[in-house]
């Protein structure tokens, strides 16, 4: 799948819309917000990064106060002044109605949802499970795969704390066998980092996990390559993709 912030946002208009009466940017904030999204739309994304009339306009989106410099936007994610207006609204909407919107509204429109969120993603929609953030979505997966005291998983020191917990958390409980991979970050050879996971592999190793961008310091991970050594000697793959989803080319 091929994407990138400016196509997401556009999708995601469409998307969450489905999900109740009211239009998703129906302000006069998030319609500009999409009228600046329509006149960038061809432009490369190199020589957006320089243009400032546009990055004014996406600062503008955000709340975030200018008292202070933000630098995280990741996992804290602040939520874009429209995301909060529907959020306000489709409460509001909860409470006038309660019964009538649950029923009648929100489970007509979930699985039309799904199916949006899987064309946004380059998946079926029995592919979607709708979470409420990353880490709870793969410690999901975590604590629910079927490993045995013995078997090995395979991951990296720079992997993401709530992660790493949830694998030590199993490592306990059930005796499965964690090997450490660490990286002097940046490493420009993709394949470096490919032969570093596949001399870890062993008769042993059920399960890769792989981040694919690094929260730390942004490197990003081939995770097409690890999981295709990985497949090949019967390796499950978990790839961890908070930071990559939308920022980078991917199905």
């Amino acid at each position: 799948m091929s994407t990138d912030r400016r196509k997401f946002l556009r999708t995601l208009a469409g998307t969450v819309g489905l999900a109740g009466a009211a239009p998703f940017y129906s302000s006069a904030q998030g319609e500009s917000l999409l009228e600046t999204l329509r006149l960038y739309q061809d432009v490369p994304a190199g020589q957006l990064a320089g243009d400032e009339t546009f990055w004014r306009q996406v600062k503008l989106a955000y709340s975030v106060s200018p008292t202070i410099v933000n630098l995280n936007n990741g996992g804290v994610s602040p939520q874009p002044v429209v995301v909060q207006e529907a959020v306000e609204r489709y409460n509001r909407m909860s409470n006038e109605m309660p019964t009538y919107y649950m029923w009648r509204v929100l489970d007509k429109g979930r699985e039309p949802l799904r199916a949006r969120l899987a064309a946004l993603a380059g998946c079926s929609p029995e592919e979607i499970a709708i979470n409420r953030n990353t880490s709870e979505a793969l410690e999901t997966v975590i604590f629910g795969l079927p490993l045995q005291a013995g078997d090995e998983v395979v991951l990296t020191r720079q992997d993401y704390p709530n992660m790493i917990n949830a694998w030590k958390q199993r490592e306990k409980r059930d005796g499965i066998v964690l090997k450490w991979l660490s990286f002097d970050f940046p490493i420009e050879d993709d394949n470096r980092i490919v032969e570093a996971f596949a001399s870890a592999f062993t008769a042993r190793t059920k399960v890769a996990h792989v981040t694919h961008v690094i929260n730390w310091n942004g490197q990003v991970l081939p995770a097409r390559k690890i999981a295709q050594e990985a497949r090949r000697r019967g390796i499950g793959v978990l790839v961890d993709g908070a930071h990559s989803f939308c920022q980078l080319d991917f199905d």
